[in-house]
């Protein structure tokens, strides 16, 4: 099977996870990895299976990401999956839910198979931590404890759940 993980990344934390989803890919089938913005849509119908990353911003996927979605061609029997990074330390399954709808929507529109999402905790850069603390309505003692919170992530145990999630939908 020819795998494609392709993903939207601002801080480093997407990135990381559509790296580790690829190595895991890489074991058992051809994969390549590429940054959303250099991808040709042309190529896609070259891939049996597409991971499609992105960053919440705002509740959403990036726009970026909202717009491949949009502008991907019918490949019937496509296999897509999402991976998420975000600040918070969780979501409901509601948000969740409404997070995916545009991968599911856009395979539903294509005629392709929507097989799951995974998603993560990732960190903030600094230059976005007064918006998202204003946003919020966060106190400074709030936003301290929030910014533990995120420390470190993606960690070792979400990169060990990232691998389990690619291997669980390659299978």
């Amino acid at each position: 099977m020819k795998v494609l993980v392709t993903y939207f990344s601002q801080t480093g934390n997407t990135e990381k996870i559509a790296t580790v989803i690829c190595e895991e890919a890489l074991t058992t089938n051809e994969s390549d990895i590429s940054k959303l913005e250099k991808i040709n849509m042309d190529d896609l119908s070259g891939y049996d299976f597409i991971f499609i990353g992105s960053p919440l911003h705002a509740g959403n996927l990036a726009a970026p990401v909202q717009d491949f979605l949009n502008r991907m061609q019918p490949v019937p029997g496509q296999k897509i999956a999402g991976f998420i990074t975000h600040a918070a330390l969780a979501y409901p399954d509601q948000d969740m839910e409404k997070f995916t709808e545009p991968i599911k929507n856009a395979c539903r529109k294509n005629k392709m198979e929507y097989i799951g999402c995974f998603d993560c905790q990732g960190f903030l850069t600094e230059e976005l931590h007064e918006m998202i603390k204003k946003r919020q309505g966060l106190t400074d003692e709030q936003w301290a404890e929030r910014l533990k919170q995120m420390a470190g992530h993606p960690d070792a145990k979400d990169v060990e759940m990232a691998r389990s999630f690619a291997k669980k939908v390659l299978a």
